[in-house]
This record gives structure tokens, sequence and C-alpha cells, in this order.
């Protein structure tokens, strides 16, 4: 019997729910209690407090302390016929993975009761997201042992992500067992299986980071016998290109449905995309809730198309950006487009899927009249940070600022983006000496190659278009064109 009660806590209510209705109502937006809450699985209690994952109406993962102290991971899936498979996927998954030596966590205890299922693991302390950041050589090692056991024995992750593979120590944990499968035959898996899969494990990856993966590539073919010629990695390099292409357009779609990443709503008065913690968080109720806060907040630029302010919300530092509609004829022109404010949105989440720095997209808003748009608002953090344009007014640039332009323009050349208004005014710079892109409105991705070059070539031309010096637009210019410079 599942039972779940919100502890008594300034005049809060104690919720009883019957039990054909428990673990729905938890796991519904609409009815879940406010963290924290007790939540009770069969003989055991847990204090819930904190959402790791959230997939509306289906599924709920939560970190939660047991009667004893003790942090452990609770799964509940809803009683529905879908979240039902996932339950049983990942019991399998479970099994599945048993008898292969690779660390995950502890199953603790498994309910499965007409209004849903429940699963109790342990939670893996001191724990990180797997990633490069540091100590390179050594978490490629770990990445490829990981995946040549589990692919020697016939098993792979079909959903692999980072978010899957958790450092511990020296380890790697695989969590998320749902999507775990293994060969028919139990043996080997074959090789189109096999680097199927490690494409999906390499796009995870920033473009940045592609050149650190390439030893596990060969240690990889290495552990499976197979021949590592030119041939193979060129191979791989389509495959990995095709599957990020993949990737990135499925992430582009979270940013515009309610999922664990992001809050979402559409009606007739206005559309919402939202992290959704950060929307949890902001309790903008309405259009006329952002509108208020432009009151008192600081402008940082007042234009006939946009006005933007710097303003607290949520309790961060954001900057708001509103798009301001000028006249009828205006209006009319806009309102069955998507607006600047939804493409800065997906802009600003595709340079940050992709590893380009930018301000960090917090969410955009429409005001809508049925399906015409009106206006509309983007926001995201604000960093303390200067126009490129001043500061290199006063000094010329540092070797560590040329790479990371260079970066960035490379970048952009290889997702045959283009910007659309590359002037130095928005690059930022900020205190830890970081170079981030803003202003993404204007900024487009290019299915034709020749497009997309022409696009790259009006990005450079409006960036050296911004230097007065002589000396500094001809060490631009050089810096453009690949060659290397000394400062």
């Amino acid at each position: 019997m599942l039972t779940y009660g919100s502890r008594l806590n300034c005049g809060q209510i104690n919720y009883m729910l019957n039990n054909m209705s428990d673990i729905n109502a938890i796991i519904s937006t609409d009815s879940r209690p406010q963290l924290p809450f007790e939540l009770q699985l069969e003989q055991n209690s847990y204090q819930c407090v904190q959402i790791l994952r959230d997939l509306p109406e289906r599924r709920l993962v939560m970190k939660a302390i047991d009667s004893f102290g003790k942090n452990v991971v609770i799964k509940l899936f809803a009683n529905q016929a879908k979240a039902q498979k996932d339950f049983e996927r990942e019991l399998q998954g479970i099994d599945v993975v048993k008898p292969v030596t690779v660390k995950t966590p502890k199953l603790l205890l498994s309910v499965s009761e007409p209004h849903g299922s429940a699963l109790v693991y342990d939670f893996i302390e001191n724990s990180q997201t797997f990633h490069l950041d540091s100590a390179v050589t050594e978490r490629l090692a770990l990445l490829s042992e990981l995946m040549l056991t589990l692919h020697l024995s016939g098993i792979y992750q079909d959903d692999i992500h980072l978010d899957n593979l958790l450092l511990s120590g020296d380890e790697i944990v695989l969590i998320d067992l749902g999507s775990v499968k293994q060969s028919s035959d139990g043996k080997a898996l074959d090789k189109d299986t096999s680097l199927t899969n490690l494409a999906r494990l390499f796009a995870q990856f920033s473009l940045q980071q592609r050149s650190h993966l390439m030893p596990l590539l060969k240690a990889y073919y290495e552990g499976r016998d197979w021949h590592y010629s030119a041939d193979e990695q060129q191979q791989f390099a389509l495959l990995l290109e095709k599957t990020w292409q993949q990737r990135k357009t499925q992430f582009l779609k979270k940013c515009f449905r309610p999922c664990t990443m992001t809050y979402y709503q559409k009606n007739i008065h206005w559309q919402v995309a939202a992290k959704r913690d950060f929307w949890q968080q902001s309790q903008l109720q309405s259009v006329r809730d952002i509108e208020a806060l432009f009151a008192g907040a600081q402008v940082l630029k007042a234009g006939n198309t946009a006005t933007v302010v710097r303003t607290k919300l949520a309790g961060r530092e954001v900057v708001i950006k509103r798009y301001n509609i000028k006249n009828l004829g205006h209006a009319l022109s806009r309102c069955w487009r998507p607006s600047r404010a939804a493409a800065s949105w997906c802009n600003a989440n595709l340079l940050i899927f992709s590893g380009i720095p930018t301000t960090e997209p917090l969410a955009f808003i429409e005001k809508r009249i049925g399906p015409l748009r009106q206006t509309a608002y983007f926001i995201s953090e604000y960093h303390e940070a200067e126009e490129l344009l001043d500061v290199y007014q006063q000094r010329m640039p540092t070797e560590s600022e040329v790479s990371q332009i260079q970066t960035i323009f490379s970048d952009l050349k290889t997702m045959q983006v283009g910007h659309g208004d590359m002037k130095a005014q928005n690059l930022l710079l900020d205190k830890q000496g970081k170079i981030r892109l803003i202003d993404l409105d204007a900024m487009r991705e290019y299915s034709n190659k020749k497009q997309a070059i022409m696009a790259h070539l009006q990005d450079k031309k409006r960036f050296l278009k911004n230097w007065k010096n002589p000396e500094l637009e001809a060490f631009f210019r050089v810096m453009l064109q690949g060659q290397n410079t000394r400062l």
C-alpha cells in the first residue's frame, strides 16, 4: 500500500489520497504536493526533498531521505500503459546488467500496484554527471572500458547520454536502465549496432570536445580487434554527424513542449516556454506580470523595436528584452510569424546545446490573441560583462580571447549557422575572461552549404567593420583567416 502526506509545517494540510490515485496524483503537476513531503512505500517512509527528472503525467524521479537518514532515489511510474512499460523495461534492464562488471545503483525496493509503480535506489553520494573538463585521458579510458564491457557482453543503452553516466571517484556509474537492451543471442554486439551506439555517445559532447574523443574511438577499435583505418574514421565521422543532427532536432523540439527541462504553455492569451525550475520560482501568471517588471528596472536599451532592462526575478539577475510593436503595419507583418523572442529562445538553446557560450536562456513569452502574436519577451541570465568594442579600444586582445573568438566563428561555420549581426557589441567579455555571444534573434541555420558560407562571410565582414583602429582591424582580419598570430 502507498500513501503520502506533507508534514505539518506552518499550517500545511496533511494529504491522504485513496489507494487508486496516490502515485498518479504525485506525478500529476496539478495535484502534486509541495516539497518536501512524506511518502510511504509499503512499510518504508521517505521524505521527498528534490525533483531530479519529471516526465509530466508519466514518470517522476525524486531524491528522498529514508527513515534512517539515508539518501535514496525514488522513481514513480503512473498507471498508464506507457509508464508501466517504462517500469517493466527498467526491471528488465536491471536483470540484464546484473552479470556484467558495470557499476549501477543498488535497487532497494520495487513496488507494483494498480495505481502505479515505484523503484527505490541507493543515492550515489559525491557523484557528478560525466564530463571532460579535467583529467581527459583518465576519463576517456573509463568511458572506453565501460563501452567495451557492455558491447562485448551484447549490451547497450539505447538512450545513452551523459546524464545517465555518473562519475563516482574513479568509476562510472550507469543509471536509468530502462533503455538497456541486449543482443538476441547474448553474444558481442555486431559492428553496426556497436558503432551506432558509440556515435550516440559521441554526439552528447560539444563540438570543441570532439577532437578529444578520437583516442577513445581508436582504443575501442583495438578492444574489439577491428582494423582502425582512415576509411573507418571517415565512415564514423559521417555517422556521428547524422546522429548529432538527429539529437539536435530532438533537443530543440524539447524547448517547445513540456518535459523535464521545459515548462510550456500555450493558450489564446499567451505562449510561454521556460526552464522548468526558473518558471516554478518566478511565479509569473500572465503577460501583465512580466510587463510590471519593467517599472523601476534598469534600462539597458530603449529602442523603437526593442526595450532591454535588467531586473531581478526568481532570485536571479536577469535581462528582459521586449520586442515592441511599432505600429499597425508592423503588427500585421509580425503577427503570423514566430516572434523574435521565440527565435532568441530557440537559438540560445541551440548555442548551449552546441557548446558555444551565450547568456543562459530562461524563458520567452508571447502575448497572443488566438493565433495572432503581439508583444513578445525574451528572458536571459544577466552577466556582468563588457562589450568587446569597448574592451579593445583600451587594449589588444589576449591569446585566450583570440582563441575564443576563433572558436565561436569556427563552430558557427561547422554548424552552418549565420549570426546575422556579428558586431563587437554582441560579444561580451566577463570578469572571468569568458566571451559570450548575444543578440540571437537574427541568427539562422542553413541547410544549403553555399548560403551558409555566404552567411559566414557576412558575419566576418560585420565583425571587421567594427574596428576604426587600422592595426586592430588588420589583426582581426589575419585572425579570421586562420593564420597564427603572436601578440
